[in-house]
């Protein structure tokens, strides 16, 4: 089976070390080619069940030995902590039942990815540097991130991914704002899905797929059809195990041109 890496890496921006779980392609040491890289989010949960939530990640690695049409990119997974509520959501909100404040992290989080990882990435390995071969995906408040990203970011991430996006927290109406006004023109490729059972809770989700479908409306109304995806997951659910089965699909759609 493929390996993966591990860097440790210090971040300025968000004054914390973080692990870095870099996959390289099955072709990578016997190449001399250049690759897009993707970064995804909650890095520890992509590669190695030993270290994922729960015991149960991704897979991404088996994924690529049983689907070698799966294209050929540099995975970047940043790892998550107990910060993860404040470093993925850009927005301050407070959850259900709590009057702890969150969020409000996700530009030095981004910065981070921007500013330290893709330079160090960029520099170490052989990778194509541009815009429209740089990607970012993610799930759950990952998926937010990602989204954001598509509207902040653009000047770095021509393609993005957001799976299972967690918008039913108070923090949609300023998101909804960013998405109302950004430009999409020049993003190469934005996926969107949610699952039909992405919760147990009958109203959240609900919630989770009404405001999926609110933010849908609204790209589609700055995209067209080769550039915007999205998916309502029939039966999907929050989990790993199915954001597994979307995986090849997704990668396809983000990285055939």
């Amino acid at each position: 089976m493929k390996e993966y890496r591990t860097i440790r890496m210090y971040s300025e921006q968000l004054s914390m070390e973080k692990r870095l779980y870099v996959y390289l392609p099955r072709s990578y040491e016997s190449s001399e080619k250049f690759y897009p890289v993707l970064y995804m989010h909650d890095g520890q949960n992509l590669f190695d069940d030993r270290i994922a939530y729960q015991r149960r990640g991704w897979r991404i690695m088996e994924l690529y030995e049983e689907y070698p049409d799966i294209p050929e990119v540099i995975i970047v997974g940043i790892e998550s902590d107990i910060t993860r509520n404040n470093q993925l959501i850009p927005y301050p909100f407070q959850l259900p039942n709590s009057k702890k404040v969150l969020g409000g992290q996700a530009d030095l989080y981004l910065d981070f990815i921007v500013q330290t990882v893709k330079p160090y990435i960029d520099q170490r390995f052989r990778t194509y540097k541009n815009r429209k071969n740089t990607a970012i995906m993610g799930s759950s408040f990952g998926g937010v991130n990602s989204l954001y990203a598509s509207c902040k970011y653009t000047d770095t991430f021509a393609r993005i991914a957001s799976l299972s996006g967690a918008f039913h927290f108070d923090f949609f109406e300023p998101l909804k704002q960013d998405v109302l006004d950004a430009d999409f023109s020049s993003m190469k490729k934005i996926y969107m899905d949610c699952g039909t059972n992405e919760t147990d809770n009958v109203a959240e989700n609900k919630r989770y797929i009404e405001r999926n479908q609110e933010l849908v409306t609204m790209i589609q109304k700055k995209t067209d059809t080769s550039q915007f995806q999205f998916q309502m997951i029939e039966g999907g659910i929050h989990h790993e195990t199915d954001w597994e089965k979307r995986f090849p699909d997704i990668m396809r759609f983000l990285f055939n041109d």
